[in-house]
């Protein structure tokens, strides 16, 4: 009997070092070199294998394992109903936009990916250190690269796929954004962001309770944002870490308990930031090309290829060719994502109508969406949406909620994101429960993170991204356990 137990302790060792080992390799999927479908495939078989082995070894996360199962159920039974509806769409462009079974039950085997992995977690009950161990390791990976690779200039912009042309020693209140802020090797600065800001919170909460020594990751992790030069990762992480500082004092004034005055420690990296910030690639983002457009012969020719011997071009899209400001909307708009031969009237329309300052990518992306579900013309679109396939064969919604409202309706976002409201939900009834600095650090990662996919977009369909928040935010489990 006593071998069997240690046989059986043995295998869960065994099963908690390689889910751990497999968190490690994150910040390796999300450069340029490992980021591709194989890999994002090779995440989500793991996180389910993962959850397999939780179940066969830890007998006793099978008690609710039901559940998960009839979520399961739930989630193949929107797939059926949406490929059901797929049948009937209607649009003004040949194909409705190629509509994938496949590519539609990938997408949502992603987005059950987190609910899978919380479960195996909630039952393997990895400790603090080992928990602290993972961040660490991913806080020196992402902020290093970044780091490095700006310094010696072989890091990618963070908004082009070039190389950076000036590094942090060059910084200046005239330089063009695109050419300092610097993603590193990484395939996208949005997510780097959102994963930063959430490692910055939970060392925050290291230096103050656990060990004073993580003022180091607090200052690779604010130079790596800064250099990174998104809103998110500038801005948000400056607001981040001044109302973590700001919110500790007031927690310890309301608990009425002795002050840690190494909390002092956290002015360096703020200071560090607001010194760095009015020349940092964020503060060089209202520096635009100003370009003079006037209609020319490469647009007619293009329309031209559009409409080929056609003796009399169309009024109306003469005047969107005459009319559009390209510093606002790229052509790849209307001539390729949602050809305006297609759709004239809608173009026509937002070109005429929509004032200049109302235009940036979210608006035109949004409005060529409601013009689709429009046309389809189906009541049911608010509940059950029009399918993520259809939607990225248009064009990508750079706000996650908002991509997924109209992907999957209210019904499906409801079902697939479920994970979030409970996370949030969780978190917060432990926050006034023990109304501790270490659930406020979980509270907050939680909404920001929710935040900065509402904002950005390209977060919550993205496995690199939702399997460490969702290591991260495991941390709630660990609230009875850690120490404040």
């Amino acid at each position: 009997m006593k071998r069997l137990k240690e046989q059986k302790e043995k295998r869960k060792k065994v099963l908690n070092n390689v889910t751990l080992i497999f968190l490690f390799l994150f910040p390796l999927f999300s450069t340029v070199y490992f980021h591709s479908s194989i890999i994002t495939l090779f995440e989500v078989i793991t996180v389910f294998i993962i959850f397999l082995l939780t179940i066969i070894i830890f007998s006793e996360s099978r008690k609710n394992v039901k559940y998960i199962f009839l979520y399961y159920l739930l989630c193949l039974i929107f797939l059926i109903i949406s490929y059901l509806r797929a049948q009937n769409f209607v649009s003004l462009v040949p194909n409705n936009f190629n509509y994938s079974l496949i590519k539609e039950g990938l997408t949502i085997l992603k987005l059950i990916t987190p609910i899978t992995f919380l479960y195996s977690l909630y039952y393997q009950k990895i400790e603090w250190k080992k928990y602290i161990i993972v961040l660490k390791v991913w806080t020196i990976l992402i902020s290093f690269t970044i780091i490095i690779t700006n310094i010696l200039k072989l890091s990618l912009s963070s908004y082009t796929d070039d190389f950076i042309t000036k590094n942090i020693f060059e910084w200046s209140i005239n330089n063009y954004y695109q050419e300092t802020a610097s993603k590193g090797l990484f395939m996208y600065a949005n997510q780097q962001a959102a994963f930063m800001i959430m490692l910055l919170l939970i060392f925050v909460y290291d230096c103050l309770y656990k060990n004073k020594k993580s003022i180091f990751y607090i200052l690779v992790l604010s130079l790596a944002m800064l250099m990174l030069g998104t809103r998110v990762s500038s801005v948000g992480g400056l607001l981040t870490l001044i109302c973590a500082t700001i919110f500790y004092v007031i927690l310890i004034l309301y608990k009425k308990e002795k002050i840690k005055w190494h909390f002092l420690y956290l002015l360096i990296p703020i200071s560090i930031w607001l010194i760095l910030l009015p020349i940092s690639p964020y503060a060089n983002r209202n520096i635009e090309l100003n370009l003079a457009y006037e209609i020319n012969d490469l647009d007619i020719l293009a329309y031209g290829e559009i409409k080929e011997n056609a003796e009399i071009l169309d009024e109306k899209i003469k005047y969107v060719y005459a009319n559009y400001n390209p510093n606002y909307l790229p052509k790849v708009f209307f001539e390729n994502y949602y050809p305006i031969k297609y759709d004239t009237e809608f173009w026509y329309n937002y070109v005429k109508n929509t004032k200049i300052e109302d235009i940036n990518y979210r608006n035109i992306e949004k409005s060529i969406i409601k013009r689709v579900i429009e046309i389809n013309d189906n009541k049911f679109d608010i509940l059950f949406g029009i399918s993520n396939t259809r939607i990225q064969n248009i064009v990508n919604i750079e706000s996650d909620f908002v991509l997924h409202y109209y992907a999957f309706g209210i019904v499906g976002a409801l079902l697939l994101l479920f994970i979030y409201i409970f996370l949030i939900v969780n978190s917060l009834y432990n926050f006034f429960k023990y109304q501790t600095y270490y659930m406020f650090t979980i509270t907050t990662i939680i909404l920001l993170f929710i935040f900065s996919a509402y904002l950005t977009g390209n977060i919550i369909n993205s496995t690199n991204i939702i399997i460490p928040f969702t290591f991260i935010a495991s941390g709630v489990f660990l609230s009875k356990k850690v120490d404040n």
